[in-house]
C-alpha cells in the first residue's frame, strides 16, 4: 500500500518583499548619478560637456515617464517594468565599460534617462496594491527609506572604490547590482491580483511625485497633440493683465526658479570640486554625506514643519538656500584640495536639510490648495515648470562656468533663488497665510 505525502507548499515572498529590489537597483544608479560627471571629465570633457550630456539626460526623463506611464495602464505588470529598468540599466552600464568614449557616453546617457524610470508608476502602485489602505503613509515610508539606503550603499562603495581602483572599473559595480536587481525582479515581485491604474496616483497624497508625472502627461497632451487655439490663448492672457497671477501661479513660477537655481549649482558642483583638487573618493564622500543626512531629516520633518513653522518654512528654506550659495561662491574663490572638500561637505549636507523642508513645505503648500477641479492640469503644469527648470538650469550652468567662472555661476544661482524666495512669498500671501501662521497638512485652506 503506497502511501502519498503531503507536498509542501511553495513558499512565497511576503507581498511587500518586493520593495528589497530597489537597494541594489538604486545602489547602482545613484553610484552612477556621482560617478557619471566626473567620468566625463576622465574622458577629456568639460564642464560644458557636463552640463550638455546632463541636459539631454534630464530631457529625455520627460517623454519617457509619460511613455512608461502609458505603458503600465495598458499592460498591468509590474515585474515587467522592473526587469526593463534593471536590464536596461544593467546594459547600459556594461556597454559604457566596454566603450569608453565621450559621444558614446552622451547616447549611453540618453537611453539611460529612458529606461531609469519604467518602474516608476509601477512602484507607486505596488505600494498601493500590496498593502492596505490605511498602511499607504507608511508603506511610502519604508519604500524610500530602502531607496535611500540602497543609495547610500551605492555611494559609501564608490568612496571606497575611487580610493584604491580607477573610477572606469566603477562601472562594474553600478552594472552588478543592478543585475542583483534584476533577480530580486523575479524572486520578489508577484503580480497583484488587483492591479490599479496610474489614475490613482493622482488622488492619493502618497503618491505625490507620481500624480505629478501622470498630471504632466495631460499637460503635454494638450500642449503638443492638441494645442489650444489662439484665442484661448490671448484669453489667458487677458486674465493674466486683469489680475489672475494667483498663488498657485506664482507658487508654480517659484518652483521653476528653484529648480533652475538648484540645477546651475548641482550640474556644475562635481566639475568645479574636481577642478579645485578635491580627489574622486572626497566627491563621493559629499554626495553619500548629503544623501545620508536628508535620510535622517525626512523622518522628522514632517512633524517639525506642524509644529513649529507651517508652511511658511518653505519659504524660509529658499531664503537660507540662497544664503548658503553665497557663501559657497564666496568659498570657491578661497579654498582648494582638502580645505575646499570639508567646507563643501559642510554646504551640501545643509543644502540637503534644507531642501528636505521645502521639498515637504511646499508639497503641503500645492495640495491644500489644489482644489478639486482640474487637479492633472495644475499638478501637470506644476510637473512641467520643474522639469523645465532642471533642463534650464542644467543647460546654461556649463557655459557660465566655463567663460565666467566657477564663482559666477553660484552666484547667478543664488540671484535666481533669491527671486524664487520673493515669489514665493508673493504666493503664500495670496494664498492668504501670514507670517505668524502655522498650519500642517491635514488643516483646511486658509481663507481668501
Amino acid at each position: 500500500m503506497s502511501s502519498i505525502e503531503p507536498k509542501t507548499p511553495e513558499k512565497k515572498p511576503s507581498r511587500e518583499a518586493w520593495v528589497l529590489t530597489l537597494l541594489p537597483l538604486n545602489a547602482g544608479v545613484q553610484g552612477f548619478s556621482t560617478m557619471v560627471p566626473l567620468y566625463i571629465l576622465s574622458l577629456g570633457g568639460s564642464v560644458v560637456d557636463v552640463a550638455l550630456i546632463t541636459t539631454l539626460y534630464n530631457f529625455v526623463l520627460i517623454p519617457s515617464s509619460i511613455f512608461w506611464g502609458r505603458m503600465t495602464d495598458r499592460l498591468a505588470r509590474r515585474r515587467f517594468f522592473f526587469v526593463v529598468t534593471c536590464t536596461g540599466c544593467t546594459v547600459i552600464f556594461a556597454l559604457m565599460f566596454l566603450i569608453p568614449d565621450l559621444r558614446a557616453l552622451a547616447v549611453l546617457y540618453a537611453a539611460l534617462g529612458f529606461v531609469v524610470g519604467a518602474n516608476s508608476a509601477s512602484t507607486n502602485l505596488l505600494v498601493m496594491e500590496t498593502s492596505e489602505k490605511k498602511s499607504w503613509i507608511s508603506s511610502f515610508s519604508r519604500l524610500n527609506l530602502v531607496a535611500n539606503v540602497g543609495s547610500i550603499i551605492g555611494l559609501a562603495v564608490g568612496f571606497v572604490w575611487t580610493s584604491t581602483l580607477p573610477l572606469g572599473a566603477f562601472l562594474l559595480f553600478c552594472g552588478g547590482a543592478t543585475g542583483v536587481a534584476i533577480l530580486l525582479s523575479y524572486l520578489r515581485i508577484s503580480e497583484p491580483v488587483v492591479t490599479l491604474e496610474t489614475a490613482h496616483l493622482s488622488f492619493h497624497p502618497s503618491g505625490y511625485f507620481s500624480r505629478i508625472y501622470h498630471g504632466m502627461s495631460i499637460v503635454v497632451g494638450h500642449l503638443v497633440i492638441s494645442p489650444p487655439s489662439t484665442k484661448e490663448v490671448l484669453r489667458a492672457l487677458r486674465a493674466t493683465r486683469a489680475g489672475a497671477m494667483t498663488g498657485r501661479a506664482l507658487l508654480f513660477m517659484s518652483t521653476f526658479l528653484f529648480t533652475t537655481a538648484s540645477a546651475l549649482l548641482n550640474t556644475s558642483f562635481t566639475p568645479f570640486l574636481s577642478e579645485s583638487a578635491v580627489t574622486d573618493n572626497q566627491i563621493f564622500a559629499v554626495s553619500l554625506i548629503n544623501v545620508a543626512i536628508q535620510t535622517g531629516v525626512y523622518r522628522w520633518v514632517g512633524d517639525l514643519i506642524n509644529r513649529f513653522g507651517g508652511v511658511r518654512i518653505g519659504s524660509y528654506a529658499v531664503m537660507l538656500r540662497a544664503a548658503l550659495y553665497i557663501v559657497f561662491a564666496v568659498a570657491a574663490l578661497a579654498y582648494r584640495g582638502t580645505p575646499l572638500f570639508v567646507v563643501a561637505s559642510v554646504f551640501y549636507g545643509l543644502i540637503g536639510v534644507v531642501y528636505a523642508f521645502w521639498n515637504s513645505a511646499t508639497s503641503v503648500t500645492l495640495m491644500s490648495n489644489l482644489g478639486q477641479a482640474r487637479q492633472g492640469n495644475l499638478l501637470g503644469g506644476y510637473a512641467a515648470l520643474s522639469a523645465l527648470g532642471t533642463v534650464t538650469g542644467s543647460l546654461f550652468t556649463g557655459y557660465i562656468s566655463y567663460y565666467q567662472g566657477y564663482s559666477t555661476t553660484f552666484a547667478t544661482a543664488a540671484a535666481v533663488m533669491l527671486v524664487s524666495f520673493f515669489v514665493l512669498e508673493a504666493s503664500l500671501k495670496s494664498f492668504g497665510y501670514t507670517k505668524r501662521e502655522s498650519r500642517g497638512p491635514d488643516a483646511p485652506a486658509p481663507s481668501r
